[in-house]
């Protein structure tokens, strides 16, 4: 093969560089065949996760060429982040208004078209950040841009690694190159070229300290008060929605200022609606408020779309009266026989039967053992609603190989025990709890198997179905004199690998293509 032509090696340059900046997850990425591109709808198309490798730069490279669409995961196995974004599926969106405010607010963010016609709001760092306080940041600027429904990426802050949690990924720009309809833009909301959005996103790039700095401006009157209210009294009331604010603000006060909220109202109106409501329907909205205590209308505009629910809970005034209630969000399936499912609770990350999913009393004992907190029991029908919605927006099925279903993670952790675990010098220590290799056969005490598989956290076995998988292996059981006493221990084969199967696996693990 000789030397690569000039577009060749431009390509593969191009495919390095962003190959650097999404730098993501190195266990998965996704792949996304477009089968419809009509303008004004989703795009529909074959979505596979594919749970082998990251995204390389030989996929970057079929991405850009228009072989494969690529998808990459943003949070990697240390639960940090070179990047996040905010995907805005709206697909009447005016990216170009999008951009300029984005602009207004001085926000260090590149904006691309999605797919679909949608925005993906891109947030670049100089180094990994942990993914909580990226997620966090762009919760707050989604909101603070009236899309507080937008989806974020990383969708978790932290996921399972061990028991083959991998994260949700999102569509790569620039499918097709320069011929792509998921371009960038510039400051002016003009198309950006491939390698001048590359050069774009190297001058965006921000630091650790510049992410948590970031802000949108918030009004200080409001600070223990619903985000989005901050917000909106700053920003203004959109067109029609100047009675509906006023009212949210109405119940904001009958909270925090029970003796002089009407006065209060009437001042806000002044100050911070634009123009002024006419006095006899201040007044009215007045007489509304008095005749019983209201919550916020959070489902309706304009406080809808400027919702930060998981800040708005711990704020004093806000829905939670300044007592945090559950948020679950990020419902993954790990397509194994029977499924393991993640779901993020108060943004920690929860592993679930299928049972614990279906039962309140089940799904409050796993929150109990594994996060120290008991959800309260809701009404049967609003539980089922809720794990409905959350398996119906954009749930992540994670297609899994040998190697991560039951009997293929006891396999793994059974070989890592045998060769992994500081071994016994001699048989007396199998009392310490090591394994002992002897002529060929390495010997333990079932129990100490059975405690190191739950300290990797794998708890599907018991005692009895480890016992039965260790006679399928053909492992025997003796009884050894240790120190005066019989102990009871399993043996099986030694595990060996050949020079030449180390070989293999660094290479395939050093392997970027």
């Amino acid at each position: 093969m000789g030397d690569p032509t000039p577009a060749g090696l431009r390509l593969l340059e191009i495919a390095q560089k962003l190959h650097s900046i999404f730098h993501g997850s190195g266990r998965a990425h996704g792949s996304f065949i477009v089968e419809n591109t009509s303008l004004g709808q989703k795009a529909q198309g074959k979505a596979k996760t594919i749970k082998t490798i990251g995204a390389s730069i030989k996929h970057w490279r079929d991405h850009i060429d228009g072989k494969e669409g690529l998808g990459v995961i943003p949070i990697d196995e240390e639960n940090a982040v070179k990047w996040g974004a905010i995907d805005i599926d709206v697909y009447s969106l005016n990216l170009e208004k999008l951009v300029l405010k984005i602009e207004e607010f001085k926000l260090p963010l590149v904006v691309c078209r999605s797919k679909s016609g949608g925005a993906h709001v891109f947030c670049f760092l100089k180094e990994k950040v942990p993914a909580a306080d990226m997620q966090d940041k762009l919760r707050e600027i989604s909101a603070g841009l009236g899309y507080g429904g937008g989806e974020i990426f990383p969708k978790q802050r932290e996921i399972l690694v061990e028991r083959g949690d991998i994260g949700s990924w999102l569509n790569m720009p620039y499918f097709e190159g320069d011929e792509s309809l998921r371009y960038g833009f510039n400051p002016k909301g003009k198309a950006l070229s491939l390698t001048n959005f590359i050069a774009f996103v190297e001058e965006r790039c921000i630091t650790h300290k510049e992410l948590i700095e970031l802000e949108i401006p918030t009004l200080e009157d409001m600070k223990d008060g619903p985000p989005c209210l901050q917000v909106l009294l700053k920003q203004g009331f959109p067109k029609g929605t100047r009675n509906n604010g006023l009212f949210n603000v109405g119940v904001f006060l009958k909270k925090s200022d029970p003796e002089n909220w009407q006065t209060e109202i009437e001042e806000y109106n002044r100050k911070y609606v634009y123009p002024p409501l006419p006095a006899q329907e201040v007044l009215t909205l007045i007489g509304t408020l008095k005749k019983k205590e209201y919550n916020y209308k959070c489902s309706d505009e304009p406080i809808k779309s400027y919702c930060n629910i998981s800040r708005c809970r711990g704020c004093k005034f806000g829905i939670g009266g300044g007592n945090a209630t559950p948020t679950f969000s990020s419902l993954s399936k790990l397509d194994t026989k029977p499924p393991l499912w993640f779901l993020s609770i108060n943004d920690k990350r929860l592993e679930l039967t299928t049972e614990q999913l279906q039962n309140q009393l089940k799904f409050q004992r796993a929150c109990m053992e594994l996060l120290n907190m008991m959800p309260p029991k809701i009404q049967e029908r609003a539980w089922q609603s809720l794990i409905q919605s959350l398996m119906d927006s954009g749930m992540e099925i994670i297609e899994v190989s040998e190697d991560v279903t039951i009997e293929g993670q006891f396999m793994e952790l059974l070989e890592s025990f045998c060769t992994d675990m500081a071994q016994a010098n001699t048989r007396d220590e199998i009392l310490l709890g090591k394994p002992y290799t002897e002529d060929g056969k390495t010997y333990f005490r079932i129990k100490d198997l059975k405690d190191y598989l739950a300290k990797h956290r794998f708890t599907d076995m018991q005692v009895n179905q480890i016992a039965s998988k260790l006679r399928d292996l053909k492992a025997g059981h003796k009884f050894f004199n240790i120190k005066g006493r019989g102990t009871n221990v399993w043996y099986i084969d030694e595990f060996n690998y050949s020079d030449e199967e180390k070989l293999d696996t660094l290479d395939f693990e050093g392997s970027n293509i």
